[in-house]
């Protein structure tokens, strides 16, 4: 493909909620560690830039000051402009900022074709995936704006996904006859029998002059929903690919596409150190600097973090950490909540007393039979200890 006129616009001014205490307002979760050596939005730059995308025709858009200076933490040394990390009004949500995108970029190259990609995804990046998008530029460059699909054979996946609808009319690109957001489970077996369907993984591509002409710089778009931007655009068709593709919004999600143990399947991320005794199928997640040793965890995610100052140990079921969702949008709007232990759907666990008892927040999400204890060492580093007793006997 061409590049010359190729443009990204990376949106990363979400929150993340369902991925808390991971993601925090200090650190929302499209600046949190993917992997050992990158942040969401670093393999988002990669994903592209390994595409032949220049790193000086990428954009970052954020909507708060310190989204700003993560992004400018993170993405400047890969190679980002400063001029090209953007921050706009929280207002203007995911449609809204496509729209500012568009607009900025076409004042800079008139002729530029725009990807516009979440930040938070997690793509296998391979040949697939590159065929995909050199199939969606080809389109946009005719005058067609193009989502992005992705086939699922997951049934749980479908339901939690929007879909996009399309003919089967012999084109690269299939138009797209309507959409449907997250079926019920019948829905979604109807869907993925009939096969004329692709999950809606929120890239989209189309030339800036496009938006240009259809959104007037006089018009007020903060607020404009997806569904109103889509139907404005008109003749919209979608580029269906068969590559991995995860919208890692909870933590099992996040334990999903992490690089695992060949024995007992577990996962750590965080870049802290770990100890892990008898444990299965489970994520570890410890911040830089922070110790982690448990002990006795099975398909649970326990998360060493801290937030405004306080230590916080949460240990979460992976098949209830949906739940998490609702804690974590009171948080987010009241952060002066967050000071005392909490526990939803959980029983017999207990946290035992330490020396920073006084700053340390513990939760428990379905779970049972857990004991906590973390101290400060000698060298001001934290050290969680995190067990669980009582297991089952397994016949």
């Amino acid at each position: 493909m061409s590049i010359d006129h190729l443009w990204v616009a990376i949106i990363a001014g979400g929150q993340g909620t369902r991925l808390f205490p991971i993601s925090h307002p200090g650190c929302p979760k499209q600046f949190c560690h993917l992997d050992d050596k990158n942040t969401f939005v670093q393999s988002v730059i990669a994903r592209f830039t390994s595409l032949g995308v220049k790193s000086t025709q990428i954009l970052v858009i954020v909507t708060n000051d310190n989204q700003e200076a993560l992004a400018k933490e993170q993405c400047i040394p890969r190679g980002i402009i400063s001029q090209n990390i953007l921050k706009v009004s929280p207002n203007l949500g995911y449609a809204g900022c496509m729209i500012y995108a568009a607009k900025f970029i076409h004042d800079l190259d008139p002729s530029a074709i725009i990807i516009n990609t979440p930040s938070d995804q997690y793509i296998a990046f391979n040949e697939e995936f590159a065929n995909t998008i050199e199939t969606a530029v080809t389109s946009a460059a005719q005058g067609y704006p193009v989502i992005i699909g992705v086939k699922v054979g997951d049934i749980v996946t479908v339901m939690g996904c929007g879909h996009a609808i399309y003919s089967e009319d012999g084109n690269p690109c299939h138009q797209v006859k309507s959409f449907v957001e997250k079926p019920d489970r019948e829905t979604a077996d109807k869907i993925m029998r009939k096969g004329n369907s692709a999950c809606n993984t929120g890239i989209n591509v189309w030339e800036a002059s496009l938006i240009h002409k259809l959104f007037p710089s006089d018009e007020k778009y903060d607020g404009i929903s997806t569904d109103d931007f889509m139907a404005r655009l008109g003749g919209l068709r979608v580029a269906v690919g068969n590559f991995e593709w995860y919208d890692c919004g909870t933590l099992k999600s996040l334990y999903e596409i992490s690089q695992k143990t060949p024995n007992h399947k577990n996962a750590s991320l965080g870049g802290g150190a770990f100890e892990r005794v008898d444990c299965r199928r489970s994520l570890l997640y410890a911040s830089k600097g922070m110790e982690l040793h448990v002990s006795g965890s099975e398909d649970d995610t326990v998360v060493f973090s801290v937030i405004n100052e306080h230590p916080i140990v949460v240990v979460v079921k992976q098949s209830e950490c949906a739940k998490i969702k609702l804690l974590a949008e009171d948080y987010f709007k009241h952060e002066e909540i967050l000071t005392a232990d909490f526990s939803m759907g959980a029983r017999n666990n207990t946290v035992l007393h330490s020396n920073i008892s006084k700053d340390l927040i513990v939760g428990f999400v379905g779970v049972e039979n857990y004991a906590i204890y973390v101290e400060r060492k000698n060298d001001g580093n934290l050290v969680a200890i995190v067990s669980q007793q009582l297991r089952p006997q397994r016949s």
